[in-house]
């Protein structure tokens, strides 16, 4: 996850000058060469601008969450937010990884203190 100050597509940046096709399609190359793949995202399409307001402003995704096979095997619910930007050029990623772990039950462990409880006997009895 990171700022990798590049697009992968021509979509992921609006402004006035136009996206550099053979910059996109290296970036890419070496996205697939290293057996990675882009999460996905929720939330504003944007995550970066250049914060030129008076004139005509250029907002990009330039920050991606990229994961390779075993992080979609290990963490298949990853869900990546794109949060609002505040005071920085650069909006916040949260990641929220959601796995499904493995539940591994505790063992049984007897306190002795419970047969001091009035209800003990009762409880033990009909268990």
């Amino acid at each position: 996850m990171g700022d990798f100050n590049d697009i992968m597509i021509a979509s992921e940046k609006l402004g006035p000058n136009v996206a550099d096709v053979a910059r996109i399609s290296e970036f890419c190359g070496f996205i697939k060469q290293c057996g990675f793949s882009d999460l996905g995202y929720s939330g504003p399409a944007y995550t970066w601008t250049n914060k030129r307001f008076s004139s005509v402003p250029t907002y990009e995704r330039l920050d991606h969450c990229l994961g390779n096979v075993e992080w979609c095997l290990a963490y298949p619910n990853t869900t990546i937010y794109h949060l609002p930007m505040m005071y920085n050029d650069h909006a916040p990623i949260l990641a929220i990884l959601n796995s499904q772990r493995l539940c591994i039950s505790k063992p049984f462990r007897f306190e002795n203190w419970w047969i001091m409880d009035k209800e003990y006997h009762h409880i033990a009895k009909t268990s």
